[in-house]
């Protein structure tokens, strides 16, 4: 929800991987093995892309998410 203060726990139990939430350009360097904790507050609505903009393996193109605000 909007106005929310969220904690996101990103981490990786393979390879190096990064976290990107647009468009509201946090990108963030995901580590195996280490737990990372991003605090976050929404402050619109709406739906949010989250890619891997860290090229990992073949399966790279498919590292796709979505974060929905109310």
């Amino acid at each position: 929800e909007k106005g929310q203060e969220y904690r996101l726990h990103i981490s990786s139990m393979d390879l190096e991987h990064g976290f990107s939430l647009q468009p509201v350009n946090i990108n963030l360097q995901v580590l195996p093995g280490y737990d990372f904790v991003a605090k976050i507050i929404p402050t619109t609505t709406g739906d949010f892309t989250i890619v891997c903009n860290e090229f990992c393996s073949l399966g790279h193109h498919t590292m796709v998410g979505k974060m929905i605000v109310k």
